[in-house]
């Protein structure tokens, strides 16, 4: 498949000029213009770049955190958790959770249950709480201030 970056940016382009005053509330699923993206990163195949999302966490009047979903449901894999909506099977992608603005958002297609929000959440705490060793070395730069006997920068909370 092509990706239609052009396209999609001059969608971006109106989004953002736009003034979507939609209200919206944790556990609620939304069809939100994610758009084209890079990569592996979740995109959206639809005329005008949307896919379901589910709002995780509200943090201020105009931004979200979502977690996309998928109707192609795979069986026992990280980072991904199975639950029905209507008919549908689906898959939210947890580690495609990402920050959204309101604008993005299209139309509200449901809620999920409170137990599925809550196993949601759940697991969204134990992806972050679990680091993979493989993955969490220091970085060049910060293994040459160690190996010199410096601390590296924090700030301070």
């Amino acid at each position: 498949m092509e990706k239609d970056f052009d396209r999609w940016n001059g969608k971006k382009k109106a989004l953002d000029s736009g003034g979507n005053n939609v209200d919206f509330h944790e556990r609620e699923i939304w069809w939100c213009s994610i758009g084209v993206n890079v990569g592996s990163e979740q995109l959206s195949q639809t005329e005008d770049f949307s896919r379901p999302v589910v709002i995780v966490r509200r943090f201020t009047q105009d931004v979200f955190w979502g977690v996309p979903l998928t109707t192609k449901v795979k069986e026992h894999l990280p980072f991904r958790i199975k639950f029905i909506l209507g008919i549908h099977e689906n898959d939210a992608l947890l580690l495609q959770m990402r920050a959204y603005d309101r604008r993005r958002l299209v139309r509200k297609i449901g809620v999920v249950s409170e137990e599925v929000f809550k196993t949601l959440t759940t697991a969204i705490i134990d992806a972050v709480k679990t680091t993979d060793p493989a993955f969490a070395e220091s970085s060049e730069a910060e293994a040459n201030v160690l190996s010199q006997g410096s601390k590296p920068h924090r700030r301070s909370q």
